[in-house]
């Protein structure tokens, strides 16, 4: 098998994006990950370093994040998210068909959404990789846009993203499955086992929306962006 493949195209606010699976041949080297398929949902024609200075990543892959646009995102996408688009961009990237899914995603973990909100792929093709995968993990922050229908659904197999108090309260008042990221814990959520116990997302799997009917998980703000992230979970 190749790498990485693609696996929908669609647009949203009048900007094309892609959904490339990468790590079929090569193991992810992301330590709090481990190895699982990355999902990463990026502008087919605006490169994420641009896409993040100019603000278009917040209207458009990343809606709904509050870190977006350098405001605490903990993804450096002048990296990987760089790599997957200039790949894209020479055409390097084929199609994986979902008569293929089997076969490629057996006894693989995914992440849904590296990179991106992972509501962005249809929920047929979510469903038709979490039924032949070996567990998953998705996170997603466009749910206030949401009709309710569209976002309880997606909430069975990722998280919602909430940052502040505000957030929170209102995701919970709507009875959705949350991961939090603040540096305050809230009450009645497990701390992400990742800091807690040290246990890689692939071992964990905790984060499948109500997938896993569990309590809602939190995480201190982390990566480079750090102070930035609690800043603005704070407001």
């Amino acid at each position: 098998m190749k790498n990485t493949y693609i696996i929908h195209r669609g647009t949203k606010n009048g900007q094309a994006y892609f959904v490339a699976a990468s790590g079929f041949a090569r193991p992810s080297d992301n330590r709090k990950t481990g190895d699982m398929i990355q999902v990463w949902i990026m502008l087919e024609n605006v490169n994420p370093v641009a896409a993040v200075a100019s603000g278009l990543d917040a209207v458009t892959i990343c809606e709904g994040c509050p870190f977006a646009s350098g405001n605490g995102c903990y993804v450096n996408v002048g990296q990987a998210p760089l790599g997957v688009f200039r790949a894209n961009e020479r055409g390097n990237i084929p199609d994986l068909l979902p008569k293929d899914y089997a076969k490629a995603f057996a006894g693989r973990k995914v992440r849904f959404g590296a990179y991106g909100n992972p509501t962005l792929i249809p929920l047929s093709i979510v469903k038709a990789i979490a039924k032949v995968s070996a567990g998953w993990t998705g996170y997603f922050h466009n749910w206030k846009t949401m009709s309710q229908a569209k976002r309880t659904a997606y909430n069975q197999y990722f998280m919602v993203s909430t940052e502040t108090a505000t957030s929170l309260e209102l995701a919970n008042s709507l009875q959705l499955r949350v991961f939090h990221v603040s540096p305050v814990q809230p009450e009645n959520t497990v701390e992400c086992l990742a800091d807690s116990r040290g246990l890689t997302c692939a071992q964990c799997q905790l984060c499948q929306g109500w997938n896993k009917p569990a309590k809602s998980v939190w995480i201190n703000p982390h990566g480079s962006k750090t102070a930035k992230a609690a800043a603005a979970a704070m407001a």
